[in-house]
């Protein structure tokens, strides 16, 4: 690690001039990142990684991009002391890198590799998780010519789940993450800033008085957005409609209805105050946005209550008066260059008026993005067209769809199209299936075919659904269509739905690179029965008994390696209802009798009979026999108090979605990695994951549960905000449990293949690292999906075994 030697840093600065840090305090523990926006001599940015005692610093001119394919220049610069990490203020203009500078993201960071070797290597993978970069990115050192320092490197993206190649962060988040002000703000004389272009010239403006009170434009309502290259689409904003008047500094803001809130919306007269105009009179909107930027009626509200002013802004639009021109007969794209040229020669660079930007021309994708986005809306607006008060068909105002995932439950047939006329679409709704109408469009041709061709095979065992009508062919619901629909109606049905696509678990198609064993021979699934074959599980839609017997018997083969030889726990639903499963931990009246029972003394000294399965009948026999779920120890029968297979749950408290559990998967790997272990992944069946460890079968229970929780503290440490080892529900909310204590004497884990007690029976699916990474929803990974996937993928954990390592102490 790197110890703090700050001798250049301190020889540049004089500490009695600047409030810079000079270090040698104690500074942050952890592994902590920051990007620093800084206007020196050049605008550029700084990124700043902490590493051992000192912060190891880069500094990027173009900053850094969410876009994989753009590689920027960094340049490596001296190491800084810790406590800059909180470090935001104007440096003195005759100071070195004199010009202000804010913290523009902060966060932790994880190295994907040795730290050392990366950089001497140049080539350093790591991870970011902050407020504005996230996921996985690289610096690869440039080559120099004799003689020059190796301190050009290139900084790009990674490309996964937080890359994207349209957003520019760096103009869509510019403010400090710590105080909220652009860098612009804490300039205390702003340097001279051109005058926005004057309107004299641009066709359609005429002299005119500024007016005292516009009546403004309205849209009509319309159920989609126009089609056409003259129209601009817009944003619909959650907020007041508010005209601003500015003359000669002079503010005043006016509502929709003509009423004078300058006072109420209190900060916002300031800002407008501070344009470089003579008089202007703007149109937008006044809001308040959440934490993931979207405009909130509820949160404006609450903030006029308040009188927190500082929190609203002003999304502007349009212009309609300039300097003495009324705007009004200048085609709208005109106005809105006039616009953007005014607030970019905004003194200060206010955050608190927003430009509203635009997509030209067709809206629909556009459209579609809002939707998704839980956005209101958009506005669509001719281009050519002046500005017209009150309701006029020149705007138009489309509400934005709702999204949603819905059962494919049946569909329709038509005779003249040969193929599917439309979907049946079901709802769970306490555990029952519930009806929720029909989707006819958003199908190609291709597509229609293709589902038909699955559905058909679906039809045996499915369940009609009341309410719908007499023409659907129903089908087991097995399959999720993600639907956009304007509403619902009063009994629950979509409005207006449009098919978008398929949503469905993806393994990897290439051949399996292990060989498949036969551990069921066709002997034994012969031997096959059930009784009560037809009795659903969790729903009258659900699975039924035979359906779990036919499960085990097609993963058998995959599953029985890692369950054969164990002791295990059963989970056993009688009934169908989720109220009357039960764990089964010994041996039970009526067990099966090709089930092995071993005596062991538990942990309360109790001698007790437990459960292993030694074969293929005693496996095919115990799913029969109403076994939902299997469980096993860490460790094998034969050496029941030496453990081979460690389990770290990852276990996700309130607010923490499935794609943020994958990325602390791959963190855990790579953390474990370092420990000289070789992690295998899985998903848990639920909202989890578990990161499982072979092992040499040398330590006890209570020295491999001992160190297991120190690894778990040690790993819950690399990244505090995110990872907990405290099982405490009010310490887990936006965290990550880690649950090291499966690995205690007696505990148990979901066995791989697995399925689970719950609605669709989903699995504990063992995974490659590509595959976790790919998984949008594990819940797809179920009793129906699995045995196919696993015919063409295999087993990536066919050799998990040859992987054994010793479990080390934890540093």
């Amino acid at each position: 690690m790197a110890k703090a030697d700050l001798r250049t840093y301190r020889s540049k600065r004089d500490f009695s001039k600047t409030a810079e840090p000079a270090g040698g305090t104690n500074g942050v523990a952890g592994n902590h990142f920051v990007v620093h926006k800084h206007s020196a001599t050049a605008d550029h940015y700084d990124l700043r990684l902490q590493v051992g005692d000192v912060l190891k610093c880069w500094a990027v001119p173009k900053g850094p991009s969410l876009n994989p394919d753009d590689k920027r220049l960094a340049v490596e610069t001296e190491d800084h002391p810790l406590e800059y990490i909180d470090f935001e203020g104007v440096i003195p203009e005759d100071e070195y890198g004199g010009g202000p500078m804010i913290v523009w993201d902060a966060g932790v960071w994880a190295p994907m590799d040795d730290i050392a070797k990366s950089l001497a290597s140049g080539n350093f993978k790591f991870r970011l998780a902050g407020e504005k970069l996230n996921g996985g990115w690289m610096l690869t050192r440039l080559k120099s010519t004799e003689g020059e320092k190796k301190r050009n490197w290139l900084l790009f993206k990674e490309r996964d789940l937080a890359a994207d190649g349209k957003r520019d962060i760096l103009e869509e988040r510019p403010e400090s993450v710590k105080s909220g002000r652009r860098i612009e703000e804490l300039v205390e004389e702003p340097k001279p800033v051109a005058r926005p272009p004057r309107p004299g010239k641009v066709p359609g403006a005429a002299k005119a008085p500024m007016p005292d009170r516009v009546e403004p434009q309205l849209a009509t309502a319309a159920d989609r957005p126009p089609d056409g290259e003259d129209w601009l689409h817009e944003i619909k904003f959650d907020g007041y409609r508010t005209i601003a008047h500015v003359s000669e500094g002079t503010v005043r803001l006016i509502t929709r209805s003509g009423l004078d809130w300058t006072k109420r919306y209190r900060g916002l007269a300031g800002a407008f105050a501070a344009l470089r105009c003579d008089g202007a009179v703007i149109d937008g909107e006044v809001v308040v946005l959440d934490d993931g930027g979207i405009a909130r009626f509820a949160l404006l509200q609450d903030a006029l209550a308040e009188g927190e002013g500082h929190k609203l802004l002003f999304y502007a639009f349009d212009l309609l008066h300039l300097d003495g021109w009324n705007l009004a007969n200048v085609p709208l794209e005109r106005r809105k260059e006039l616009l953007s040229g005014l607030l970019s020669g905004h003194v200060g660079g206010h955050s608190a008026i927003q430009y509203s930007d635009h997509v030209a021309g067709d809206g629909r994708a556009f459209y579609e993005r809002v939707s998704e986005m839980g956005l209101e809306g958009i506005v669509s607006k001719r281009a050519s067209a002046g500005y017209q008060q009150g309701r006029s068909k020149s705007w138009t105002k489309t509400k934005a769809l709702q999204t949603g995932d819905f059962i494919i439950a049946g569909y329709t047939v038509s005779e003249a199209a040969e193929g599917i006329a439309a979907l049946a679409l079901g709802e769970w709704e306490d555990e029952e299936l519930a009806y929720r109408g029909k989707v006819g469009t958003g199908f190609d041709a291709g597509m229609l075919g293709r589902l038909r061709e699955r559905l058909e095979r679906l039809r045996d065992g499915a369940v009609k659904l009341d309410g719908a009508p007499k023409d659907v062919i129903w089908v087991r619901p097995l399959l999720t269509a993600h639907i956009h629909y304007a509403n619902r109606t009063q009994d629950n049905m979509l409005r207006h739905a449009v098919f978008k696509g398929l949503r469905e678990a993806e393994l990897s198609r290439e051949a399996s690179p292990f060989e498949r064993k036969r551990l069921i021979s066709d002997a034994d699934l012969a031997t096959i029965w059930v009784t009560n074959p037809t009795r659903r599980l969790f729903g009258r839609s659900g699975p039924t008994k035979l359906d779990v017997a036919v499960y085990y018997a097609l993963v058998g083969d995959f599953m029985l390696p890692h369950i054969m030889g164990r002791p295990v726990s059963l989970m056993r639903c009688p009934t169908g209802k989720p109220q009357d499963c039960f764990f089964q931990r010994h041996a039970f009246a009526g067990m099966p009798s090709s089930v092995a029972t071993f005596q062991s003394v538990n942990s309360e000294g109790e001698d007790k009979s437990y459960l292993a399965v030694e074969g293929a009948k005693a496996y095919l026999a115990l799913a029969q026999f109403g076994v939902v779920e299997f469980h096993t120890w860490g460790a094998m029968r034969k050496r029941l108090e030496n453990p081979d297979r460690i389990v770290f749950d990852l276990d996700p408290g309130e607010g923490i979605a499935w794609r943020e559990v994958v990325e602390a998967a791959v963190h855990i790997r790579a953390e474990l990695e370092d420990l000289g272990l070789v992690p295998f992944v899985k998903t848990t069946g639920g909202k989890g994951i578990h990161v499982v460890v072979p092992l040499k079968p040398k330590l006890g229970w209570k020295e491999i549960h001992r160190r297991t929780g120190e690894i778990a503290a040690a790993l819950a440490a690399t990244a505090p905000d995110t990872f907990t080892t405290n099982m405490a529900k009010d310490k887990r909310r936006r965290r990550i449990f880690i649950d090291f204590h499966r690995n205690a004497r007696g505990a148990t884990a979901a066995a791989p293949y697995s399925l689970r007690a719950r609605t669709n029976l989903p699995a504990s699916t063992p995974l490659t690292w590509a595959d976790i990474e790919s998984i949008d929803a594990p819940e797809d990974l179920n009793y129906s999906s699995l045995p196919g996937l696993l015919t063409t993928s295999g087993d990536p954990w066919a050799e998990i075994s040859d992987f054994a390592r010793e479990l080390p102490k934890a540093e």
